[in-house]
C-alpha cells in the first residue's frame, strides 16, 4: 500500500547516507579497489548500516529482527552476487563469446542480450520465488499501476526536466565521454553506430531498468519496508549504489540521491512503474547527448 508517512529519524538517514559517500570514496581512492571484491563491498555497507541503525534507534532496530528482513536481505545477496559474477559482460567474455561465432546477425548485441537478460533473471526470479513464502503478492512489493486518482507522473517529469541540466553537462566531460553511450562495443573503426542495432541494444536497456527498478525499489524496499519504516531505504541504497561501482565518481554517488528519491516515491505512490520510466529516460538521454558531443555517427 501507499504510505503517506515513513517513520524514522531523518538525521539517521542522512548518516547512512554520508556512510555510504564515504565508502564510494575509499573505493575511489582505491581501497578494496577489485570489483571482484563485490560481497566484501555489500557485507561492509550493511555492517556499517547495522551499527548505526543499533546505535541511534534500538527501538527501530528490534522492530526490524523479523524473519521476513532476514529472507529479503538474503535473497538480495544471493541475487546480486549471482548476477556481478555469473551474468556481466566479463563473464560473457570469459566463458561464452569464445564459443560462439565470430559473425552472425546482430552479433554486437550478444554480449549486451547475455546482460541484461541475466539481470532480468536474477533480479526478477529471486523476488518471484521468495514472495510467496514471505506472504507478498508482486503487487505488495510495488509491481503494479499507482492507485487511481493519483496524478503522479507530473512529479517524475518535473524531476527528469530538473535532472537534464546535470545530464547535459555530465555527458561532454572525459569521464563520462569515457563510458557513454553504454553501447560503446557497438562503435565501429570509423566511429559509428548501425542503427538497427542501437535500437536493439535500446530494447534490452529497458529490461534492464525494469528488472532494476522491480528489484531495489520494488523488492528490496517495499520488501522491508513493513519492518524497517523509512530505514528500508538506507538498507536498499547501499547494494544499488555499490552496484555502480566502476562507473563514473559523480554518479555513483549521485545514485544515493537518485536511489533516495526514487525509492521514496515508490513508497509514497505505490508503485515502481514510473521510477522506470524515469530511470530509462534519464539513461537514453545520457546515451543520446554522449553519442551527439562525442561526434559518433550512424549508419543504415
Amino acid at each position: 500500500m501507499p504510505s503517506a508517512a515513513l517513520p524514522g529519524k531523518p538525521w539517521v538517514l542522512i548518516a547512512a547516507a554520508a556512510l555510504l559517500a564515504g565508502q564510494v570514496l575509499a573505493r575511489h581512492a582505491g581501497v578494496v579497489e577489485p570489483e571482484a571484491w563485490f560481497i566484501v563491498h555489500l557485507a561492509c555497507g550493511w555492517a556499517a548500516l547495522a551499527l548505526l541503525l543499533r546505535l541511534a534507534d534500538p527501538q527501530a532496530w528490534r522492530r526490524g529482527q523479523t524473519d521476513r528482513t532476514a529472507w529479503v536481505l538474503a535473497g538480495t545477496a544471493v541475487a546480486l552476487c549471482a548476477f556481478w559474477y555469473l551474468g556481466r559482460l566479463d563473464a560473457w567474455e570469459r566463458w561464452w563469446q569464445p564459443r560462439l561465432p565470430a559473425v552472425g546477425w546482430l552479433r554486437p548485441v550478444w554480449g549486451f542480450a547475455y546482460f541484461s537478460i541475466a539481470a532480468a533473471i536474477f533480479r526478477l526470479g529471486v523476488p518471484w520465488l521468495l514472495a510467496d513464502r514471505l506472504g507478498l503478492t508482486m503487487r505488495d512489493l510495488g509491481w503494479r499501476r499507482a492507485p487511481s486518482g493519483q496524478r503522479t507522473w507530473p512529479v517524475y517529469l518535473g524531476l527528469y526536466l530538473l535532472v537534464l541540466p546535470a545530464v547535459w553537462y555530465a555527458s561532454g566531460t572525459a569521464a563520462f565521454q569515457a563510458k557513454y553511450p553504454l553501447a560503446r562495443a557497438l562503435l565501429d573503426s570509423a566511429n559509428t553506430l548501425q542503427v538497427l542495432e542501437f535500437a536493439t541494444y535500446q530494447a534490452l536497456y529497458v529490461l534492464v531498468f525494469v528488472s532494476g527498478e522491480c528489484f531495489w525499489r520494488g523488492w528490496i524496499a517495499f520488501g522491508l519496508h513493513r519492518d524497517w519504516g523509512a530505514y528500508a531505504l538506507a538498507w536498499m541504497l547501499v547494494p544499488y549504489v555499490i552496484a555502480h561501482f566502476g562507473k563514473p565518481l559523480a554518479e555513483t554517488l549521485g545514485a544515493i540521491v537518485a536511489g533516495s528519491v526514487l525509492g521514496w516515491l515508490a513508497l509514497r505512490h505505490g508503485s515502481v512503474w514510473l521510477g522506470v520510466a524515469l530511470h530509462y529516460a534519464v539513461a537514453l538521454t545520457m546515451d543520446l547527448l554522449a553519442t551527439w558531443r562525442g561526434g559518433i555517427g550512424w549508419r543504415w
